[in-house]
C-alpha cells in the first residue's frame, strides 16, 4: 500500500526490462522487524506488494540461468568481464552456482539493509562499569546465515579471488551500511595470520577466524596518526615466551577500528600496529612490529582493552567504528608478536593492499547499484509528456554512470586476477598488481561516488530523499575515498615509491601490457 501510494503520486509504472524481486524474506527476521523494514523499503520501491510485471523472455544464450535481473547488480556484465575479460581459471558452471547462491541469499537479505542503516550501533555500559558496542540484531542474523551458507568458505573451497570478488560486487550492492564489513575485515585479518603468524598463534585463533567465531580487525591508525603510521605511540613491552610465542604488554590509543568490541562474536583478534620498547627499536616506520591483541585471553579472561567512544560516521553504519584504549590497568594488554620485529608495516601491507581492492570494489558496487536504482526510476517517471529516460540530458546521466561503474568493476576484477596469477608463481602479475593497487582502490572510490551524484540528479528533488535509496547509497559511497588512505596518500604511494622500485620494471610490465591490448584491438578494427 505504501509503494502503491507513492507510485501513484510519482506516475511511476511497472518497468518492462526489470523484475523486481518479491520472494517472501527469511523467517529467522522478527515479524516487527520485517514491518518496519517493509514500511522503510516499500518506498524506496525494495519490496513491491504490488503485482510486477513480468520480465521479458531472455534469450538463452549460455550466460543467464534465471529470468529477471537483479537491482543490486548486472549478472549478465559480471560473468561477462570474468569469462570474456580476463578468462578466470573456473569453470563457468561452477561461478554460476556461486552466483546463484549469492543472489538467493540478497534477495532474502536485502531488504533488511535500511534497517541496519537508520539504527547504526550503540555504546551500552554494563552494571559493572564496563563498555561494549551493541549492532543490530539483524546483523547477528545475517552475519549467522552468511556463515550456514558457506560463503566464509570460498577461499577454503579454491575459489579464485576473483570469482569471489565477484561474490562480494554483488553483496556490496545489497548491503551498502556494511553489515558485511565484519566478514571481509576478518578474511583479510586471517589471511595475514596464516602467511605471518607462528604455527601455535594460528592454532589458537586461524580456525576460528574462517569460522567465524572470531572477527578479526585491523588497528593502525592512532588519534594523532592517521596516514602517518611512522608517528604511532603505542609501544609494546616484551614479557617473555608463552604458549602462543612471544608475549608483550601493550600501551596506547588506537582509533578508526571497525568491527572492534561488538556482540556478533565473544572475541575479536585485533592485528595491531606497535613500537616495541627499547634501544633496539629503528626510529619512524621501520620501528614498526605486528602483534595480536585478542579482546579474549586463552583462558577465557578478559584482555586490558576498552572501547572508549565510537565513531558516528555518515555511512556505512552497520559496522561500528571505535576509539579504544590498551593497557589501562597495571600490567598492560596482552599481544602476540605476529612475524619478527620491526617488520609489522611491510607484513601489514599484504592485509592493506588486501583491503584497497575490497574498497575499490565496494566501490564499485555502490556505482551500479545507483545505477540501476536511477535507470528503474527513469523508465517509470513521465515528465513533459514522456518517461525521462527518453531525454538527452537523461541519458547522458545514465550512460556516465555505466561508464563509471562498470569500468570500476573490470578494473577491480582485473587486480584480483592478478592476485589470482601472482599467488600460482607469476612474479609478473605481482609487479604488475601492485603498480595499480593504489589505482584500483582510488578511482573507483572517486568516480564511483561522483555516479552516484548523478544517480540522485535523475531522480531530481526525490534523489536526496530517505524515499528511495540513493542519499544512502552517496553517503555510504562516500567514506571509501578515505579508507586505507586518501587519494593524495595514494598517489603519494605509487609516484613517490613504487614508480622507482626496480628502476620502473613494474611500470614499464604495464606499459607493455597495455601497449599489447591496444594493437590487439587495433588489429581487431577498432579506432586508431
Amino acid at each position: 500500500q505504501v509503494y502503491s501510494s507513492m507510485a501513484s503520486r510519482l506516475g511511476l509504472r511497472p518497468s518492462p526490462h526489470r523484475a523486481i524481486f518479491a520472494r517472501a524474506p527469511p523467517s529467522a527476521l522478527r515479524p516487527a522487524t520485517l514491518a518496519a523494514g517493509r514500511l522503510a523499503c516499500a518506498s524506496r520501491r525494495l519490496v513491491s506488494t504490488a503485482a510486477a510485471a513480468p520480465a521479458a523472455a531472455a534469450p538463452d544464450d549460455g550466460w543467464r540461468t534465471r529470468q529477471g535481473l537483479s537491482r543490486y547488480a548486472d549478472r549478465r556484465d559480471i560473468e561477462f568481464v570474468l569469462h570474456e575479460v580476463e578468462r578466470v581459471e573456473a569453470e563457468a558452471e561452477e561461478v554460476r552456482g556461486v552466483l546463484d547462491s549469492v543472489e538467493d541469499f540478497v534477495e532474502e537479505w536485502g531488504p533488511v539493509d535500511p534497517a541496519l542503516d537508520q539504527s547504526p550501533p550503540k555504546l551500552i555500559t554494563a552494571e559493572d562499569g564496563s563498555t561494549a558496542v551493541e549492532v543490530h540484531p539483524e546483523t547477528k542474523r545475517l552475519l549467522a546465515d552468511y556463515h550456514a551458507r558457506g560463503f566464509a568458505e570460498m577461499e577454503e573451497l579454491g575459489l579464485p579471488f576473483s570469482v569471489q570478488c565477484a561474490a562480494q560486487f554483488l553483496f556490496g550492492g545489497a548491503f551498502p551500511s556494511n553489515p558485511l564489513g565484519f566478514t571481509v575485515l576478518t578474511r583479510c585479518a586471517a589471511d595475514l595470520l596464516e602467511a605471518h603468524g607462528s604455527e601455535s598463534l594460528k592454532g589458537e585463533y586461524l580456525s576460528d577466524m574462517r569460522a567465524g567465531k572470531v572477527v578479526g580487525t585491523m588497528a593502525l591508525s592512532e588519534p594523532h596518526a592517521g596516514s602517518s603510521l611512522g608517528n604511532i605511540r603505542t609501544t609494546a613491552v616484551r614479557a617473555g615466551d608463552g604458549p602462543l610465542g612471544q608475549e608483550y604488554r601493550l600501551k596506547g590509543d588506537k582509533m578508526w577500528t571497525s568491527a572492534a568490541f561488538h556482540d556478533v562474536t565473544p572475541n575479536t583478534a585485533h592485528m595491531l600496529l606497535a613500537r616495541i620498547a627499547g634501544p633496539d627499536t629503528p626510529p619512524g616506520a621501520r620501528g614498526i612490529s605486528l602483534f595480536l591483541v585478542p579482546h579474549l585471553l586463552p583462558d577465557g579472561s578478559p584482555n586490558d582493552v576498552e572501547v572508549v567512544g565510537l565513531n558516528k560516521k555518515m555511512g556505512h553504519r552497520a559496522l561500528p567504528n571505535c576509539a579504544w584504549s590498551l593497557g589501562g590497568g597495571a600490567g598492560g594488554a596482552t599481544g602476540y608478536l605476529v612475524g619478527e620485529p620491526h617488520q609489522g608495516l611491510s607484513a601489514m601491507f599484504q592485509m592493506m593492499n588486501a583491503m584497497r581492492i575490497e574498497v575499490g570494489l565496494w566501490a564499485a558496487a555502490l556505482g551500479k547499484r545507483g545505477l540501476n536504482e536511477s535507470l528503474l526510476y527513469a523508465e517509470g517517471r513521465e515528465q513533459g509528456g514522456k518517461r525521462i529516460i527518453e531525454h538527452d540530458d537523461v541519458k547522458r546521466m545514465l550512460l556516465q554512470q555505466k561508464a563509471y561503474a562498470e569500468g570500476a568493476f573490470a578494473l577491480t576484477i582485473h587486480a584480483a586476477t592478478l592476485h589470482d596469477r601472482n599467488a600460482a608463481g607469476d612474479a609478473e602479475a605481482g609487479a604488475m598488481l601492485d603498480s595499480i593497487i593504489e589505482v584500483v582502490k582510488s578511482w573507483p572510490s572517486e568516480w564511483c561516488l561522483e555516479a552516484n551524484k548523478w544517480a540522485m540528479q535523475v531522480l531530481g528533488g526525490y534523489g536526496y530523499t530517505q524515499d528511495f535509496p540513493l542519499e544512502q547509497l552517496y553517503r555510504d559511497a562516500r567514506p571509501n575515498m578515505i579508507y586505507e588512505g586518501t587519494s593524495g596518500v595514494q598517489a603519494l604511494d605509487l609516484l613517490g615509491r613504487k614508480a622507482s622500485m626496480g628502476g620502473g620494471a613494474a611500470l614499464k610490465l604495464l606499459g607493455a601490457a597495455v601497449a599489447e591490448d591496444v594493437a590487439a584491438a587495433r588489429a581487431a578494427g577498432g579506432a586508431p
